[in-house]
């Protein structure tokens, strides 16, 4: 079994890295590109949803992103219109929170779109 962490360089890449159980053999991490360039400006807010293989994303290109680190491909995208500061999933998946500067959105994660 293999626990995972995923974090985003300074070029805007998100990626995956495995992490082994230890079982004797020293062996290098394999670091894995989920997608790379996926916003234009810093990402301000990550999460990864405990039932689903997703992640959200959001930016200070005032977009949330829903990503599938699985097949690497970009699910979501929705463009806010202000500056957003830190994304969560709810454990469902269905839902996302995202703070901005002044309030808490609440979306609903539906087919292919994102409601307020």
């Amino acid at each position: 079994s293999e626990d995972h962490i995923y974090f985003i360089t300074k070029s805007k890449q998100l990626l995956k890295v495995d992490i082994p159980l230890y079982d004797g053999v020293d062996s290098k991490p394999k670091f894995d590109f989920v997608h790379s360039c996926f916003h234009t400006q810093e990402v301000t807010g990550m999460d990864v949803c405990i039932r689903k293989q997703l992640i959200v994303t959001c930016s200070k290109d005032r977009t949330v992103k829903i990503w599938n680190y699985v097949t690497k491909t970009l699910e979501l995208s929705y463009l806010l219109t202000e500056d957003s500061y830190a994304v969560a999933f709810h454990p469902s998946g269905f839902h996302i929170v995202v703070a901005t500067g002044d309030k808490i959105l609440l979306m609903n994660v539906l087919s292919k779109s994102l409601h307020q």
